[in-house]
Order: C-alpha cells, then structure tokens, then sequence
C-alpha cells in the first residue's frame, strides 16, 4: 500500500511541478511498482530533454535497471568526462556503465571500466559511498592492503562481506585461483546460514565474523568481485565444468524433509521451486515471479514439486502451494547446506535468480534460471546458454515484466 502511496505522491507532484527531478523519482516509483511500459515511457520522453550531467546519469541508470541498455549505455559514455572532477560521481557512471557493457555483451569494454575501481584509490570511494552518512573512517587504516595487481604468493587474504550469499557463492570460484597463486590462507567473512556450507565444501577456506579483527590480522584484503575482475579474462575462462563445493558426506537431513521426499515416491521426477527474492536489489520487483504466473506449469508438467522458497508464505500462495500438491521444504531448512544436500535429492531445480541458483550451478546440479529481460550484469546477453554453470539453462523473459512466454518455454521443455 505505501508504493502505490508513493506512487500516487509522485505523479501528483510530477502534473504540479513537471521537470526532471520530479520525472525522475516518478519513473523510480513506476519501476518500484512493477509498471515497466510507463516507466519506460516516462524515460524515453526525458532521455532528450534533461541536459545536466547528473541528472542524466540518474536517468541512464533507470534506464538500464529498465532494461533500456542502448540509450543508457550513450548517455553514460557522454556524462562520464563530464564528471571527472567529482571522484563519488565519476565512480557511480564509471561502475554503471560498466554494468550495461556486460549487458549488452561487451566483456572486454567492461572489464577495463570495471577493474581499475577495484585498486586502492577507488576502493577507498567504494567504501565512502557504501558507508552511513559517507563515515569510511573504518576502512582507511586498511586500504593500503586493498588487493589489485600485487602478488598473493605467501600472503594471508581475508575476502570480506560483499554482496550477498548468491555472490559470494557464485565466485568462490576464484579460492582456487589464489591457492594456485601461492596464498598461505585464506579467510572469509559469510553469514551464519553458509557457514557450515563452506567448513565442509573442500575450500581451502576459514571463516571469521564481520569484526574488524580479520582486517587486522591478514596482509591482503579484497571481495569477491575483485576477484572476478583479477582472474575472469574473458567470459568463457576459467569455466566451472566440475562442482566447487564439496558436500560432508556423513551429513544427515534435517527431520521432516526425507520423510516428505520418501512419500512421493521415486517414479515421477521431482522438481524444486524458488520463485521469488527475500532481498532487495535493483532489479526488484521485475526479478521476482507471481507464484501464481506459474500455474500452467504445475498444471501440465508430469513431476512431483518441492518449494524450496525461504520466508512467509502469503495466503494465496499456500492455497497454490496445497491445489497443485507441492510439498513445501522451507521450514525444515535451516542452512544453505541442507540446501545443497536437498538439491541432491532433485532432478531439476526451477528458480529466479537468487541464492539457490547459484548453490545449484556451483554443486552442478541441474537448473533452469529465469531470468527478467533487466538482470544482473553477470548473464551477460546470454539467452539459453550460460559460461558459469555447466548444468544450468537460462530462460529470459522478452519484455520486462512478461512471464508468459517463460513460463510456456520451460513447461514444453518439460513435457519432452
């Protein structure tokens, strides 16, 4: 209720006061209630008409959360020696363009724009910006240990919190990398639920907490996507054929999930489902699914479901959840490695882009990602295949919003 509130105050303001401040914080407030056409149509209306550089750079970013990664992609080519002046704006464009070359397929444009902000200079703007109130007083004593081109042979390297779970999933690739490297140890920060993931996933890997400490005592600190700029050379290289994460093999599932698999029985092929995100980022609500939109495929498919989907339920969902017999699997889960071990026991895991996907590809697993036409930089333009995970097929929506032709794909693939 309060987004449509907002909404509703944004329009209001935008017929009362029509420029670009007011277009802008409409265009967010279409965005944010999933309304992409008028969105995109608002945008479109003002990619000619704002002209200071900033505002501009507001405007391009919309528009690549948008989907409209052409406009977005020229007019942040144009504002960025426009603001060269200013290190926190320069960063921002720099960092966003970069994002819609990955987009729009330009790999090797995009690691240029992307790498050099990984050095000391820029780390030091990223924790400025990434800090309450701008404070990054926490992070000077340490940004001379800020990992760039200098070598890792013998260091001890702490990989801290960046991102989410589904990141840090994604590029525990690169452990293998620094090992190769000569590392003498490598630390992570990773929340609660991964942790007994990763103590028994066969990385060479130790967890610490969020303290400071960790900074303190390692010679090397870097995140994760730093890591994906050192060692991705191109799109293709290094691939993941093989699972990374190993599992512990005297693990046992948690009560309630063998007896809730054993009851289907093992003829038909069981399938899991996540459908939508519990965190917030960019590409929010256009990432996230209806469990309602779908329907067709609980209906046809000749599979027995499992929902894998983490938080509350709404009402109408578990109304789904119990007319089309899917067994929830939720509550019985605890970790990400009972995750692991439950996507074990599937065929095939149907999933938005979140956490389990990549748990899934990481374990090479078989999945099918589905993905909004906005998504995250790292599918590339990649419509079926993807480099990362060797088990996974993408299915991409054609227009942003527009679930059906997604959902009609993966329910004839099924029916094959």
């Amino acid at each position: 209720m309060s987004s449509m509130n907002d909404l509703t105050t944004a329009y209001t303001l935008y017929q009362q006061e029509t420029h670009i401040r007011t277009a802008l914080d409409l265009i967010r407030q279409l965005h944010l209630a999933g309304k992409a056409e008028d969105a995109i149509a608002l945008a479109l209306k003002w990619s000619d008409r704002a002209k200071e550089p900033i505002a501009r750079a507001q405007l391009a970013y919309y528009m690549s959360c948008l989907g409209m990664l052409a406009p977005a992609e020229a007019i942040l080519q144009e504002v960025l020696p426009q603001v060269e002046s200013d290190d926190d704006t320069y960063y921002q464009v720099r960092l966003e363009l970069a994002i819609v070359k990955y987009c729009l397929g330009k790999f090797h444009e995009a690691q240029q724009l992307q790498r050099p902000l990984h050095s000391s200079r820029w780390s030091e703007v990223w924790s400025r910006l990434a800090s309450d109130n701008r404070d990054n007083n926490w992070f000077l004593p340490y940004k001379d240990k800020v990992l760039y081109d200098q070598p890792v042979a013998g260091k001890t390297i702490l990989i801290i919190g960046e991102g989410g779970v589904g990141d840090l999933l994604h590029f525990f690739r690169y452990v293998k990398n620094l090992q190769q490297e000569g590392a003498a140890r490598i630390y992570c920060q990773a929340p609660t639920a991964m942790r007994s993931l990763i103590a028994n996933s066969g990385l060479p890997i130790a967890i610490v907490d969020d303290s400071f400490a960790g900074m303190d005592n390692c010679d090397i600190i870097t995140g994760v996507f730093a890591l994906f700029t050192r060692y991705q050379k191109n799109p293709y290289f290094p691939p993941a054929a093989e699972p990374y994460l190993g599992l512990a093999a005297d693990y046992v599932l948690p009560a309630g999930i063998p007896e809730k698999l054993a009851g289907r029985g093992h003829s038909r092929r069981r399938i899991g489902l996540v459908w939508r995100s519990e965190t917030r980022v960019r590409h929010e609500p256009f990432r996230s699914i209806d469990l309602q939109a779908l329907v067709p495929l609980l209906a046809s498919a000749d599979a027995d479901f499992f929902s894998l989907q983490v938080g509350t339920l709404s009402d109408s969902e578990k109304q789904l959840l119990e007319q089309y017999q899917v067994v929830d699997l939720a509550p019985h889960l605890s970790s990400f490695e009972d995750s692991a071990h439950v996507l074990e026991q599937l065929d095939l895991l149907l999933t938005i882009d979140s956490a389990p996907a990549h748990l899934a590809g990481a374990r090479g697993r078989p999945a099918w990602l589905m993905l909004a036409q906005s998504c995250d930089y790292r599918w590339y333009d990649c419509q079926r295949f993807t480099p990362w995970y060797s088990s996974m097929r993408l299915y991409r929506q054609a227009e942003l919003g527009d679930w059906a032709s997604v959902v009609a794909a993966m329910s004839a693939d099924l029916s094959q």
